[in-house]
């Protein structure tokens, strides 16, 4: 990994391809003076946050197929610095969390600071929220796994069994992750889960199938 660093702007090369969409321009829907960044990492102790900041910096790049490379915003929040939502209502640092997406004032276009003017935290929809937790299916037809579990109780399946015993759900992706109350996207919440591990199955799209069960998913992906 590569790292350039310069004002709080941290530029980091993976390998890979991004399929991005068929537009010509994937993400030309991002505006020069509109710097847009979703929240990688909050510091309480030192009210720094770190932006994804890479869709934004990819407004101009053709499509569809684009290079995974990301650029990072690390931002330092002072008490002069104004946070609001789209309606305009002010917010405090406590009303920050992980993933949600802010436009970042001033944008890099027209200066590069780590200590921003204002942060206006935009609403999200459903297709979005999803997409940055991972959760959707990459493809039409296909559906993606994903096994939540409660945060400090360790992972509830070992890859080892579901390689043996409910391969099928490797076929369209599958991951694991722990229950994080902070999420912009609240799991619990929007899926009205009472336990925890859950199974989760999506298509490229919504939920198709919540289980606590290897055996119903299982059974679910057979079948299509």
């Amino acid at each position: 990994m590569k790292r350039w660093t310069s004002a709080g702007l941290i530029l980091f090369l993976t390998v890979g391809m991004l399929l991005a969409g068929c537009s010509s321009k994937p993400y030309g829907h991002y505006r020069d003076d509109q710097m847009i960044g979703f929240i990688n990492g909050l510091n309480d102790q030192e009210k720094k946050i770190v932006f994804d900041i890479s869709e934004w910096t990819k407004r101009d790049e053709p499509g569809p197929a684009i290079e995974d490379w990301g650029v990072e915003y690390e931002a330092l929040v002072l008490p002069s610095t104004r946070i609001n939502n789209e309606a305009g209502d002010k917010l405090k640092w406590e009303d920050l969390k992980q993933g949600q997406m802010v436009q970042i004032n001033p944008s890099r276009t027209e200066k590069i600071t780590d200590t921003p003017d204002e942060l206006i935290v935009l609403s999200m929809s459903n297709e979005q929220l999803f997409k940055r937790a991972g959760l959707l299916a990459s493809k039409k037809g296909s559906y993606r796994t994903t096994v939540i579990y409660e945060d400090g109780k360790g992972e509830p399946f070992d890859i080892n069994d579901i390689e043996k015993e409910a391969s099928i759900m490797l076929k369209g992706g599958y991951s694991m992750m722990a229950y994080n109350p902070n999420d912009v996207l609240d799991i619990k919440k929007m899926f009205n889960i009472e336990q925890f591990p859950v199974i989760l199955v999506f298509n490229t799209e919504k939920l198709a199938l919540k289980t606590d069960r290897l055996e119903d998913a299982v059974t679910f992906l057979k079948a299509k």
